[in-house]
This record gives structure tokens, C-alpha cells and sequence, in this order.
């Protein structure tokens, strides 16, 4: 009998140390599940619209068919973490008023609740990034956005590049010519396809107003626009709301456009006819 005793406590001493070895594996497999986090955002998709449409109101938000500037390329870029944002919009026009290089600017205009000023554009946020050729000038002295001569070269930036504003090549491009001569804002528009990347702003100058680390969340080309001058605010565009969405919910497939693209400059032939 003492010997069938100890059998059976060793049996109940097996089974204990066999349970408590389950619970501890079950209570260990529990523990190693993955813990996911929902990241969410200080801020609203109404303030970011609200934003927008108070400067839309201002007029210091992109208008393409602005009397005074011939549009020739856009993009628009949106920036995001939990705590900040930021819309920075590029808009590469001729400057009729300016004339010479200085109307071949690309227009930087910023929105955000990190901005290092106020959001809008201002005067240093005009990148001018062409100047005269070699032993040429390309405008003529009296009226100042007429080309000289309608082939020739211009520096954009350090890279020098011919162009060709005759009106056949120009037919070949679409590009119409309204006049007996070619102006900035032919030469612009037929240069802008090739050399984009010139023209537009490189990441240190398109950060300078935003902070280095914020995360940029969508980049694109080409969107539908909101036709300001017939009084369509930001807020009621397709483009901004999902924009809008993207940036609050830190997720760029928010951004799903169902509407055409209108920033080609042909949408606006208003644009740089004052």
C-alpha cells in the first residue's frame, strides 16, 4: 500500500507540473500576439479645408486662369504626421507683368499648421530659375516678354538648352501662337514638358518653409483643380477633400480622384491674356 501511494503522488506531482507547463505555454503564446497601434492626427480634415478656402477667399491660393499669369505646369505635394501638415502647391507660369525671366517663375505656395510664416505665397517664394544664353538676349528691351529671335538658347539653372518657338514647331506641341511673334509664355510652355525637373523646385527649396522630417505623403502632377473665379472653394472640390482625408488618416490611398484632371494649361485659356 505505501508503495502504491507514492505511484499515485507521483502521478498527481506529474500531472500538476504538466498543467502548469500548459497555462504557462497558453499564457506565453498570449502575451507574444502582436499589439497594433491606430495612429491618429491633432488635427481635422474641416481645419485643413478651412484653411484652404480662407486663403481661396484672400486670393493667395492658386488661381490658373489668373489674367496676368499663362500657366505652364503644376504639382502639389502633402505632407503629414500625427501632429502637423502641410499642402504645398508649384505653379510654373509666365508673369506677363514681370516680363524677361523674372515672369518665368514657378509660384510656391504653402498651407499648414508648421509653417515657419504665414501660409500663402510670398515675394521670395517666386523661384526665377533662367537667364540668357551666351552672347544673346532672349527678350527684346522695349516690350520685355516678346523673344528676340524665336530660336536661340537660355540657361535653366546650369544647363544650357535650345529652343525653338517658330510656329511650325510650336504647332507641332499645340501650343497655340496668338501673335506674329512668340512670347515667355511659348517659350515656357515648350520647354516645361522636357526639362519639368528644371524648372520645378528641388526638395531643399521646396522644404524651406516646412520642417525637414515631415514625411511627404503624396506628390503628384496632375488633379482637378477648383475653378476659383466661378466661386468653387477648396472645400468643395474632390482633389482637397481626399487630400484632406489622406493627411488625417496618414494614408496617401485616401487620395483616389474620380474626377479628370484639369491643370493642363489648355483647361484655362484665360490665364496670361491681361
Amino acid at each position: 500500500m505505501l508503495n502504491g501511494s507514492k505511484v499515485a503522488i507521483r502521478d498527481r506531482a506529474t500531472e500538476d507540473v504538466t498543467r502548469a507547463t500548459q497555462d504557462a505555454t497558453r499564457a506565453t503564446i498570449r502575451v507574444s500576439q502582436p499589439v497594433l497601434f491606430v495612429l491618429t492626427t491633432t488635427f481635422t480634415e474641416s481645419e485643413i479645408l478651412a484653411q484652404l478656402d480662407d486663403f481661396a477667399l484672400e486670393f493667395d491660393f492658386p488661381m490658373l486662369d489668373n489674367g496676368y499669369i499663362a500657366l505652364a505646369d503644376l504639382k502639389l505635394h502633402a505632407f503629414a504626421d500625427e501632429l502637423r501638415w502641410a499642402i504645398i502647391i508649384e505653379a510654373l507660369g509666365y508673369h506677363t507683368r514681370a516680363g524677361d525671366h523674372d515672369g518665368m517663375t514657378n509660384c510656391i505656395s504653402y498651407y499648414g499648421n508648421c509653417l515657419s510664416r504665414r501660409p500663402g505665397s510670398a515675394n521670395e517664394d517666386f523661384l526665377v530659375v533662367t537667364r540668357d544664353g551666351p552672347g544673346q538676349k532672349t527678350f527684346e528691351d522695349l516690350t520685355s516678354w516678346y523673344l528676340r529671335a524665336p530660336t536661340g538658347q537660355i540657361f535653366i539653372r546650369e544647363e544650357l538648352v535650345d529652343f525653338d518657338c517658330t510656329r511650325e514647331n510650336l504647332e507641332k506641341q499645340a501650343i497655340p501662337l496668338l501673335e506674329a511673334q512668340a512670347s515667355g509664355t511659348q517659350l515656357l510652355r515648350s520647354l516645361a514638358p522636357k526639362y519639368r525637373n528644371l524648372f520645378f523646385a528641388t526638395e531643399r527649396e521646396l522644404r524651406r518653409r516646412i520642417p525637414f522630417d515631415l514625411p511627404c505623403l503624396i506628390s503628384i502632377s496632375e488633379w482637378n483643380h477648383p475653378d476659383l473665379a466661378g466661386d468653387e472653394l477648396p472645400s468643395a472640390n474632390e482633389t482637397f477633400q481626399q487630400i484632406a482625408r489622406a493627411l488625417c488618416n496618414l494614408d496617401p490611398t485616401a487620395y483616389s480622384p474620380s474626377e479628370p484632371p484639369n491643370t493642363h494649361w489648355s483647361h484655362w485659356p484665360e490665364g496670361g491674356t491681361l
